[in-house]
């Protein structure tokens, strides 16, 4: 779990008169007591939560009709957490907890409520279902989805935006039938009884990650088998569902899952589990989960893949969920196809920088893998599929934003086409109709402020970074008063023995690290700030550390420090 569980938060937003905060969930518990004689289920859940760095109504989610709830050991009435609108669309609502609670506390919230149907967007050819059935037959599937709003776990249980990371302990109890019952699920699953089970999701588990479904046990069967991974070298389990007479030969499929497991492994890096879970369901495209997914026979090579990137390296926000459809696709067409950019084309927006946006864009499969052929003409198949390896490697099991994956892969690269890409054909912005004038230092472009700080030291910018610790580099951005908004700029450090800016032109490297920034106004300065990790490009040679800023339609400014020195140097390149 990352050390800051609050870095792809969305900002406090205001809220009928109050301020919403987000909060980190310390842990989720439930129970479910599942009663065949009344048809109903029934829910007690806790959610143990820190509030966030400001002060103000924590914010979750939850699409259930609630009971009772209780703060903090008190009861309160259910409207102390009611739905808010956040204003971005359709089912586009959180819950706010309607008290006022100081930054960095501890609370918890107790929730009782009768489990039904989600109040969430339907649509799909695998919707969430809870139906029971004549003798004590009971079947309910999750039914995540990332096109429709609300369903994720908050569809069933008290949880948060995609952003965070929990543990989530679900405990089941079905009284009043003989039949027995069946749970699929990519959970530690712990058999406690007749019809009773715990199932334990890890901490790094997100609102994305848990596949739950429960079925009567005749009506499934079930193949499994054993395999070798080729790079982690471990043997993992995997386990193949189907409903009973389905249609699909369990063990050919095994065997293809196997052969998938092996070459994404080879191609991308360890597959991070113990074992991956699959329930063929019959229904047209699949979904999904943390080393799991619920899919038809043609779309699991597509669902497979995702457990690199989707449920390995998680979207940070709803926003952010078109990367993973959009470089999944680029993989299913065989991860070599290359179209570069045409600028002469309108802008496309993938990701929508809205907070609080609760689906993943519908052009994330098509345009979104359009984006990633042109990546692919800029610096090369190859070049990308590695680059995406080694951000697998080093970002698996943590959430990873749109401003990330940019940052990330011009950082690799070294080549800023990609700031350009990502300004068009990510963001959506338009040109802007002059050329922005940012300058580095303080407004007037007097001083070029670039710096490096170790995690726990003071200001150093005297000696070489070590390469055993955590290393942060620093610029200072300003546009002056003279000029537009800036709508995305990107900063990109680099270490280098040699000059990096020469009377005729710059010399691009592969960057150490990179800060992309949005929405700079005219007279505004700004700090930006990328962690540079075990002190990559360090040398023992004297070094020089560069920040290059560049915007879409403009020429670059580079500011060079000598570790040590001021000495500041500019140049530039044309804009494509």
């Amino acid at each position: 779990m990352t050390s800051n569980p609050f870095r792809d938060a969305p900002a406090p937003i205001p809220i009928d008169g109050r301020l919403g905060v987000p909060v980190h969930i310390l842990g989720l518990r439930a129970a479910v007591a599942m009663d065949a004689w009344t048809s109903t289920c029934s829910v007690r859940a806790e959610l143990e939560y820190l509030v966030g760095p400001t002060s103000g109504c924590p914010l979750f989610d939850l699409r259930q009709h609630i009971d009772r709830c209780w703060l903090d050991g008190l009861e309160a009435h259910p409207d102390l957490v009611s739905d808010r609108d956040v204003g971005a669309g359709a089912f586009s609502t959180v819950r706010m907890i309607d008290r006022v609670q100081t930054a960095n506390s501890v609370h918890r919230l107790r929730l009782a409520y009768r489990l039904a149907t989600p109040r969430a967007e339907l649509g799909g050819d695998y919707p969430p279902v809870l139906h029971w059935s004549d003798g004590g037959r009971l079947r309910w599937s999750f039914g995540l989805a990332d096109l429709y709003a609300g369903r994720h776990l908050e569809a069933w249980f008290p949880a948060n935006l995609p952003f965070d990371q929990f543990p989530f302990r679900l405990d089941l109890r079905m009284t009043g039938t003989q039949v027995a019952h069946s749970v699929i699920t990519n959970a530690t699953l712990r058999a406690t009884g007749d019809n009773r089970w715990t199932a334990e999701f890890p901490a790094w588990s997100t609102t994305m990650s848990s596949l739950v479904e429960l079925r009567p046990s005749d009506s499934m069967e079930r193949a499994a088998a054993s395999v070798l991974l080729p790079v982690s070298g471990r043997t993992i389990s995997i386990e193949m569902w189907q409903e009973r007479g389905g249609s699909e030969r369990l063990p050919a499929q095994l065997k293809r899952t196997e052969r998938l497991l092996a070459s994404n492994e080879r191609d991308y890096g360890a597959f991070d589990g113990d074992r991956f879970v699959c329930l063929l369901h019959g229904a047209a495209g699949g979904m999904e989960y943390a080393n799991a997914t619920t899919t038809s026979a043609d779309a699991l090579e597509h669902e497979i893949f995702h457990s690199w990137f989707a449920r390995g390296i998680t979207p940070a926000s709803h926003a952010d969920g078109w990367w993973d459809e959009a470089f999944t696709r680029f993989h299913d067409d065989g991860a070599m196809a290359t179209e570069p950019f045409d600028f002469a084309e309108p802008p496309m927006e993938l990701c929508s920088r809205a907070s609080f946006q609760r689906r993943t864009a519908a052009n994330a499969y098509s345009d979104g893998a359009r984006f990633f052929r042109g990546v692919a003409a800029a610096i090369g198949a190859g070049r990308l599929r590695a680059v995406m390896s080694d951000l697998y490697r080093i970002r698996n099991r943590l959430p990873l934003s749109t401003a990330s994956l940019e940052a990330y892969l011009v950082a690799a690269s070294g080549d800023p086409l990609l700031v350009d890409a990502f300004h068009r054909f990510v963001y959506g912005f338009a040109d802007p109709p002059s050329l922005p004038e940012i300058t580095f230092g303080d407004a007037t472009g007097s001083l070029a402020d670039t710096w490096i700080r170790r995690q726990n030291d003071g200001l150093d910018i005297h000696q070489v970074p070590s390469r055993h610790t955590r290393n942060w580099v620093y610029a200072r951005v300003s546009n002056p008063r003279s000029a537009e908004i800036c709508r995305h700029f990107l900063v990109l450090f680099t270490i280098s023995p040699t000059t990096l800016a020469t009377p005729s032109g710059t010399r691009y490297l592969a960057g150490i690290a990179a800060a992309p920034g949005f929405d700079l106004r005219p007279g505004e300065t700004r700090i930006v700030s990328a962690e540079w990790q075990a002190g990559a490009g360090a040398s023992s040679a004297p070094q020089m550390l560069a920040a290059t800023l560049h915007a879409r339609a403009g020429r670059p400014k580079v500011a060079i420090r000598a570790i040590g020195d001021r000495r500041v140097q500019s140049s530039g390149r044309p804009a494509p």
